[in-house]
C-alpha cells in the first residue's frame, strides 16, 4: 500500500488514483527569467523520483509541468537588457520581443540543465503565453459565478466569496494578512483579493481581453492549464513548500470556484534547499547555479545522492561537507562495481546458483521505504546494504566461485535497477584503450613499489594517478582502479 503525505489533510493517506492504473500529476515549473539553481534542481529531482516510482510500480503517469513565460520578473529582465544595450523600451513591440527572447533563452537553458541532471521530460509542458484565450474564458466564468470582479482594466478574485479559502495553508484570514506578501491596491475590495487579470502598463507585453489590454495574473495560469490538460479533478499537485501560500491556496480557490469540483486530491510539497539555515534564493544571492555545480563537481549523481539522504518533505542544508559525503558514497558504489566486474570476468565457473534470492529482502526493504511517502533515505540504505553484502561476498574465500559470481551479478544488477528508480545514472567516465593501458602500467608499477616497501615511490605514483582523476583501492585481491 502506497501512502502519501497530503498537505491538504495534513496526514499520510493511502494513494487511490482517480483512474485505475493511471496517475495524473501537475507540478509548478520554472519562471524563465534566469538560470536555474540547485534549489530548483532539488524540487525537479523530488518529483522526478515520485514519478519514476509510480512508473516502477506499473502506473502510467501523465506528468504536466508548466512554464511561466510572462511575468514581472521576465519583463524587468527584458527592460534591464534593453537598458544595457542602450535601446531602452522604445516601443511596446520592442519590449514584447525582448521579453519573449528572454523567456525562450532561459527556458532553453532550463531544459539543458534538467537534461544534464538526468531529469525526465514532462509528458506535457504548457506555456502561459500559449493559453491566454483559455485564461480569459476561465476568468469570465469566475466573474459570472460571483468570484471575480472587474475594476477598470483589472480583474480580482474575491476571497470573501470562497468560503474554504485557507484550507490548504491551514490559516485564518488574520494570519494570512499578517504573514503574506499582500499587494496593496485601493481598488481591491479586500487586501487578500488577488489579481486574475492585470491592466497593461506602458509598453509591456499585453493581450486583448474584455477588460482591455493586459495580461494574466500568476495564479490563474496553473488553474487553467492543469484543468485543461488533466481535467477538473486530478490526482496530484506538487511544488515547493514556499508555494503553499499564496500560490496554491489561490489555485484551489480559482479552480474550485470555476468548476464546483474538488481540485487535486493529493497536495505534495518538497522541502526547501537552505544555505546556513536560509532558503536558497536569487533574491538573497545565496544560490549556486546548476551549471556552476556541474562545472565544479561534474557528476549529477553526487548532487542527487545528497538530495536522497533527506526526505523530500524535509529541508536540506547545502554544504561542501555534504557534497564530499555524497562523492564518497558514489565512489563506494563504483569501486564495488569494478571489483565485482573483475571477479565475474575472471570466475572460471561462470555465474550460477539461485543468485536472485540474495536481492529479494533488499527489494522488499526498498519498496517498503518508498511506499511510506517516498522515504528515499531508507530506500537508498537498501542500495548501500547491497554494496556491503557484495563486499562481504568478495571477501568470503569459502564461497564457490560460480555461486559468488552469480550473487555479485545479482547485487550489481539490483543496485543499477533500483538506483535508476531514484534517478541515479551510476555511470563512470569512459576510458579509451590506450589510456587504460597506460593506467594499468602505472598501477602495476605502484603495486611493485608497495611490494618492495618503496612507499615513497608508491605514494608518488598514487599522486600522479590522482592528478589524472584515477582512484586506486588496495584490496586482498590486488589493486582496483577507476576514473573518478
Amino acid at each position: 500500500m502506497l501512502t502519501i503525505y497530503n498537505t491538504l489533510t495534513r496526514k499520510k493517506e493511502e494513494f487511490r488514483p482517480i483512474t485505475r492504473g493511471k496517475v495524473s500529476m501537475y507540478v509548478c515549473g520554472p519562471t524563465v527569467y534566469d538560470v536555474p539553481h540547485i534549489g530548483h534542481a532539488r524540487s525537479a529531482h523530488s518529483f522526478d523520483v515520485i514519478r519514476r516510482y509510480f512508473e516502477y510500480t506499473g502506473f502510467k503517469v501523465c506528468f504536466v509541468r508548466n512554464v511561466t513565460d510572462v511575468d514581472d520578473k521576465i519583463i524587468n529582465k527584458a527592460l534591464s537588457e534593453l537598458e544595457t544595450e542602450g535601446t531602452g523600451a522604445s516601443s511596446s513591440k520592442r519590449l514584447k520581443e525582448k521579453a519573449k527572447e528572454v523567456a525562450v533563452r532561459y527556458l532553453d537553458i532550463y531544459h539543458r540543465q534538467m537534461e544534464a541532471l538526468g531529469i525526465k521530460e514532462p509528458t506535457s509542458e504548457p506555456k502561459a503565453t500559449e493559453n491566454i484565450p483559455d485564461m480569459i474564458k476561465f476568468i469570465e466564468k469566475l466573474i459570472k459565478k460571483g468570484y471575480g470582479y472587474a475594476v477598470g482594466g483589472d480583474v480580482y478574485f474575491s476571497v470573501d466569496e470562497f468560503k474554504d479559502y485557507g484550507k490548504l495553508s491551514n490559516r485564518d484570514k488574520e494570519e494570512m494578512l499578517a504573514g503574506a506578501r499582500v499587494e496593496p491596491d485601493e481598488k481591491k475590495k479586500s487586501p487578500l483579493d488577488f489579481a486574475l487579470w492585470k491592466e497593461a502598463k506602458e509598453n509591456e507585453p499585453s493581450w486583448s481581453s474584455p477588460w482591455g489590454e493586459g495580461r494574466p495574473g500568476w495564479h490563474i495560469e496553473c488553474s487553467v492549464m492543469s484543468t485543461r490538460l488533466l481535467g477538473a479533478q486530478f490526482d496530484i499537485h506538487g511544488g515547493g513548500l514556499d508555494l503553499i501560500f499564496p500560490h496554491h491556496e489561490n489555485e484551489i480557490a480559482q479552480a474550485e470556484g470555476a468548476t464546483g469540483k474538488p481540485f487535486a486530491n493529493y497536495w505534495v510539497h518538497n522541502g526547501l534547499l537552505t544555505v546556513g539555515g536560509e532558503k536558497m534564493s536569487k533574491s538573497l544571492g545565496n544560490y549556486i547555479t546548476v551549471s556552476d555545480f556541474l562545472e565544479k563537481h561534474s557528476d549529477p549523481d553526487q548532487l542527487k545522492l545528497a538530495f536522497l539522504t533527506s526526505h523530500y518533505r524535509s529541508p536540506m542544508d547545502y554544504s561542501d561537507g555534504r557534497m564530499e559525503e555524497a562523492k564518497r558514497a558514489k565512489e563506494r558504489i563504483m569501486i564495488f562495481f569494478d571489483k565485482a566486474e573483475k571477479f565475474i570476468k575472471e570466475s572460471s565457473g561462470g555465474a550460477g546458483g539461485k543468485a536472485g534470492k540474495v536481492t529479494i529482502p533488499l527489494t522488499e526493504k526498498f519498496e517498503e521505504a518508498m511506499n511510506d511517502d517516498f522515504n528515499t533515505p531508507l530506500a537508498l540504505a537498501s542500495i548501500f546494504e547491497a554494496v556491503s553484502i557484495g563486499n562481504e561476498r568478495l571477501a568470503d574465500a569459502s564461497m564457490r566461485d560460480s555461486v559468488k559470481a552469480g550473487e555479485l551479478k545479482a547485487l550489481r544488477d539490483y543496485i543499477v535497477s533500483y538506483a535508476s528508480v531514484l534517478g541515479l545514472a551510476l555511470s563512470g567516465t569512459k576510458i579509451g584503450r590506450e589510456e587504460s593501458r597506460q593506467i594499468e602500467k602505472l598501477v602495476a608499477r605502484r603495486e611493485k613499489a608497495r611490494q618492495a616497501k618503496d612507499y615513497k615511490e608508491a605514494d608518488r605514483i598514487r599522486k600522479d594517478l590522482m592528478s589524472k582523476g584515477i582512484t586506486v583501492e588496495d584490496t586482498p585481491e590486488g589493486p582496483v582502479w577507476r576514473k573518478s
